[in-house]
């Protein structure tokens, strides 16, 4: 049976917190990463990110230039009511391997 990663697929294991991959954190790795970066003026785009600690632990520690993206319109949602502050303007919901080069996201 052929499994549909859609939109409809996305926010069905969203819903149903089917997420085995979701850290429950920011990811270590990514964090001391961002923690190494000293020009917050940087943009920042996380695409398919789900539950999106690292957007918010970024946004948080300096980088206002920080994106969200996913095909699913449930992990934005929650991720905007966990984070009131976060710009509504830069979470997006769209397919990263649909959208054209030339798409301005931000």
């Amino acid at each position: 049976m052929e499994t549909k990663l859609n939109e409809n697929y996305w926010t069905s294991r969203y819903l149903t917190k089917n997420t085995g991959w979701d850290l429950g954190q920011v990811s270590p790795p990514l964090k001391q990463y961002l923690d190494q970066i000293t020009d917050k003026s940087l943009k920042i785009l996380i695409p398919g990110a789900g539950n999106a600690y690292e957007a918010a632990y970024a946004y948080q520690s300096g980088f206002l230039n920080t994106h969200v993206l996913d095909l699913s319109h449930a992990p934005l949602a929650d991720f905007q009511a966990r984070h009131p502050n976060f710009p509504s303007t830069h979470l997006h919901q769209h397919d990263f391997f649909a959208h054209q080069a030339s798409m301005t996201l931000f």
